[in-house]
């Protein structure tokens, strides 16, 4: 395959073990991995028989889109400015495939006001103002879902969507109100009282944005998860193709339903004749289980699986995909990109981020796809052809739509990325917790990027390819700053390493990069 632009990284082997041994042993990681640990502790939730809704209940929230439950990652804090006092911190959320309800995902429905209008008859009420809030075995202080309303400045927002998260404080942005959702093939909950399992739209109390989630994955300290935002009302309303109202519809569930879509999936590995089509005799917990895993896209050879561990942990079901590829080494779709991938790896340091940047660029409605040609043209770029049987085959992994065209090019560089290692995230943090700690106010921008960061790390300066000012150049070429003031976000700088990531199999080699750029 040649040689790679990496293969030369040279590695100081003391400093390189002398930072993992502190990654390993460091008391501030010992305390992130107890308190992620105790996050994890299975919570159970409240089970109704009555299969409704009630104030006082602790349930877990699905989204319709990603098929994952609402998560929060109290190790990942996020600056809030509620308009009323000095800004503090929240937490941030995704939506992730963990079937097990823990304090993550198991939230709190409380009643806003007792006054409210509607009935005392205990139940959530389509309309009726109230709040979801974490246990105490989540964090110290009570936390609530929340909605700022306004654009959050660094946290990769789309036009018109404002930051969601948990917050410490039970101020307006923390009041919801559940919407009955008439939508094609989402249903509707037939009464005034708000059913599990049912889906329906949250809505923030102040400002009419509605809870969101969608595809796009960001890194957390749990592995991969999805993005989750509020979309404003203008959005929400100018919102009808089904996908975009999906991202916004939800629905409650128990630690019941989990267990029974775990059991409808062992039953699916069990009896090659089990469907997951719809079944007008089935009842909603099992209509609920097909569905789930139909969005789950099971590939084929799971046959001598338990789902169960894949279920609970997102990265196991993403490594798994790989995994059934490796096993057959002569399939047609694993030999075809185990000869693309090294080619673009192959390319150069940022080559892959050029190409992610590409497919962006002609990805006009943000939709995760482009057609097959402007794939291949993106490809091309970097001198890779493609004959028209890998087209084919190509077409048909990515393929989104059997009538379509088009072909999920995000998933492509998924397959691409090795799961990033969590040492490969913590010398990321700690890159950027050091320019924050010397950065005027905290705030990290482009002048301190390239006041700090040393062109030495590169590869091909090492080799001799390119100068240090060349490497430099490069480098700062990378950031296309969205804050008007130059500002560089962790989410940002996170994003900008995903993609060297992809680009550099060898995880010592990946830290030495980062560590040798900041003099870590």
């Amino acid at each position: 395959a040649g040689q790679s632009w990496a293969d030369d990284v040279q590695v100081d082997e003391r400093r390189l073990q002398e930072y993992l041994h502190k990654k390993k042993h460091g008391m501030l990681l010992k305390g992130a991995a107890l308190a992620m640990k105790h996050t994890l502790e299975p919570l159970p939730t409240t089970n109704a028989s009555d299969g409704k809704v009630h104030m006082g209940d602790s349930l877990m929230l699905r989204n319709a889109a990603t098929g994952g439950l609402l998560q929060a990652d109290v190790t990942d804090t996020i600056q809030v400015d509620d308009n009323s006092r000095a800004a503090a911190s929240g937490f941030a959320l995704s939506t992730g495939t963990l079937l097990t309800s823990c304090a993550r995902n198991v939230l709190t429905v409380s009643r806003v006001n007792d006054g409210d209008g509607f009935p005392e008859d205990g139940f959530l009420h389509y309309g009726q103002t109230f709040r979801l809030g974490a246990g105490p075995q989540l964090n110290d202080r009570p936390a609530y879902l929340y909605s700022c309303g306004t654009y959050a400045d660094g946290q990769h927002l789309a036009r018109d969507e404002t930051l969601s998260c948990l917050y410490n404080r039970a101020t307006p942005g923390t009041q919801w109100r559940c919407v009955r959702l008439q939508a094609v093939g989402l249903g509707d909950g037939g009464d005034d009282v708000v059913r599990l399992g049912w889906p329906l739209r949250i809505e923030s109390a102040p400002h009419g944005g509605a809870l969101g989630s969608d595809a796009t994955l960001r890194m957390t300290h749990y592995g991969n998860e999805c993005r989750v935002f509020s979309a404003g009302p203008a959005q929400v309303a100018a919102s009808s193709e089904e996908n975009h109202v999906a991202q916004t519809a939800w629905s409650f569930v128990d630690s019941q339903w989990a267990d029974e879509v775990i059991a409808a999936a062992q039953r699916v590995v069990g009896d090659a004749n089990f469907s997951l089509e719809y079944d007008p005799d089935d009842g909603p917990s099992v209509r609920d289980a097909r569905t789930y895993l139909a969005g789950l896209d099971i590939p084929k050879g799971w046959g001598h699986i338990d789902p169960r561990e894949l279920l609970t942990n997102a990265d196991k079901r993403g490594e798994h995909f790989l995994t059934v590829m490796d096993l057959d080494p002569t399939s047609s779709a694993c030999k075809t990109l185990h000869r693309i991938f090294p080619l673009i790896r192959n390319a150069g340091m940022h080559k892959t981020r050029k190409l992610r940047q590409m497919c962006m660029q002609a990805d006009t409605h943000d939709s995760g796809t482009i057609t097959i040609r402007s794939f291949a043209g993106v490809l091309s770029w970097i001198a890779i052809r493609l004959r028209q049987e890998e087209l084919d085959i190509v077409m048909e992994l990515l393929r989104v739509d059997p009538h379509s065209d088009h072909v999920d090019y995000r998933r492509f560089f998924s397959l691409m990325a090795p799961p990033m290692a969590e040492i490969r995230g913590d010398v990321v943090r700690d890159a950027y917790a050091k320019l924050r700690e010397g950065a005027p106010g905290g705030l990290v921008d482009a002048a301190e990027l390239q006041r700090h960061w040393r062109p030495r790390c590169h590869p091909e300066v090492q080799r001799g390819v390119l100068s240090e000012g060349e490497a430099m150049d490069e480098f700062l070429r990378q950031w296309d700053i969205a804050d008007a003031d130059g500002r560089v976000s962790w989410e940002e700088f996170l994003d900008y390493y995903q993609d060297i990531s992809m680009a550099v199999e060898q995880t010592e080699v990946f830290v030495e990069i980062v560590r040798q750029g900041w003099s870590l």
